[in-house]
């Protein structure tokens, strides 16, 4: 049994190494439909759950300075490759689509927790803002989330979240690759022009073609990503937990309602994912590897999280209530998307890739897009962008509705 921080830290580092090397070079074809963040999930969880390493108070507390220290400088980073303005140049049937399914996400999530809300645990609020974080841009929002809402690590609220997620967002994926040689029947029933769709499939390569930066990447790339991100987050922490709302507000304190709206921590998360669109329209967006280096930085925050969720400490008969409430809310998605679809006549690949860029964000996305056309994957990274962009603070602002219900 594991007793000692280094000790955790090098193995769950080589596990996610193992796992990423499982994905990107021998490319398994699991891969495809089970995204690797997945398997760092249940891999943390049942490391916990089998005590390979135990959670000492000195353990926790490394995990949670670390997870607290990395979390704004992922986000930063992970925000900062992708100029959100490509996101509006992408077709307002794109855009009008993926803020429709957003939104009947969040309105799934208040009607099934209104419904069902006598069934659940008295912390479900927050099981359900933090997973509506996830459903709304991706896994990247969920720890953001968390630490917003000062959730602790290895909490049930969060163990069901992350349970959620996995099962349900995993056959989500699989249920939208399905649908793809169904394009025409589906056009068909909807009634959509497929010549719409490819015209912003020419738009998207002839973007890509000029933007692309063919120089080798350099020791300065790596040097300012960290720099740059060491220093936002350094920044934004400062701000958000001694500026913005230090926790000892009072009614004669300046704009004491809006600071006191969110905590620290939740401010924290909230001014790091706008530094984030800011430099994303600035010339700092052409550094090369900031994405890289963010998307280790999500690796090893969702690792920390998961490896201190013990899932030994969870009620199976809950779990599996918590689990039939997500495909509830993906069912009650669905009827909206093909509503939708129906209505304004959208293709197949604009209903997919907006609805998986909601439920899978910017990981799983240009794998779905990637099924529907090579072409589209920039355009499902992007939608997973703005996704993870707008994904935390709507789940903060769902968070005040479902606590109040």
């Amino acid at each position: 049994m594991i007793t000692s921080p280094f000790s955790f830290m090098s193995l769950l580092m080589l596990f996610i190494t193992v796992v990423l090397y499982c994905e990107k070079k021998l490319q398994l074809g699991l891969f495809k439909v089970v995204p690797a963040l997945t398997f760092i999930y249940f891999g943390g969880m049942i490391g916990a759950s089998l005590k390979v390493w135990q959670l000492t108070p000195e353990v926790s507390s490394f995990i949670g300075s670390l997870k607290y220290y990395l979390l704004p400088m992922m986000l930063f980073l992970l925000l900062l490759k992708n100029d959100i303005r490509d996101v509006f140049k992408l077709g307002p049937k794109l855009m009008g689509s993926f803020l429709a399914v957003a939104a009947s996400v969040v309105v799934g999530f208040i009607v099934v927790f209104s419904l069902f809300q006598s069934k659940f645990n008295t912390d479900a609020w927050q099981t359900f803002s933090i997973l509506s974080s996830s459903w709304i841009g991706g896994s990247t929002n969920m720890a953001a989330t968390q630490q917003g809402l000062g959730v602790a690590d290895g909490s049930q609220a969060l163990t069901y979240a992350f349970l959620m997620d996995n099962i349900c967002a995993s056959f989500w994926l699989i249920l939208m690759i399905s649908f793809a040689p169904m394009r025409k029947a589906f056009n068909r029933f909807s009634g959509a022009n497929s010549d719409d769709v490819d015209q912003i499939i020419q738009t998207i390569n002839h973007n890509a073609a000029e933007k692309e930066d063919k120089r080798g990447y350099e020791f300065m790339d790596f040097m300012l990503t960290l720099g740059l991100g060491l220093a936002v987050a350094g920044a934004v922490l400062v701000l958000g937990k001694q500026v913005v709302n230090p926790g000892n507000l009072t009614d004669d304190s300046f704009l004491s309602g809006l600071r006191g709206f969110f905590s620290g921590s939740g401010w924290v998360v909230i001014l790091a994912t706008i530094a984030g669109i800011l430099g994303s329209t600035t010339p700092l967006n052409k550094v090369k590897g900031t994405d890289h280096v963010g998307s280790v930085l999500l690796y090893v925050v969702v690792g920390l999280i998961a490896s201190s969720t013990d899932f030994s400490t969870i009620d199976f008969g809950n779990a599996a209530f918590y689990v039939l409430a997500g495909f509830m809310i993906l069912a009650f998605h669905l009827m909206v998307l093909l509503i939708m679809a129906k209505v304004f006549k959208l293709d197949l690949y604009i209903c997919g890739i907006a609805s998986q860029a909601n439920i899978g964000g910017a990981v799983s996305a240009p794998i779905l897009a990637g099924t529907y056309d090579k072409a589209l994957v920039p355009a499902g990274l992007m939608m997973g962008i703005f996704g993870s962009a707008i994904g935390t603070v709507t789940a903060l602002m769902l968070a005040k509705v479902l606590m109040v219900m």
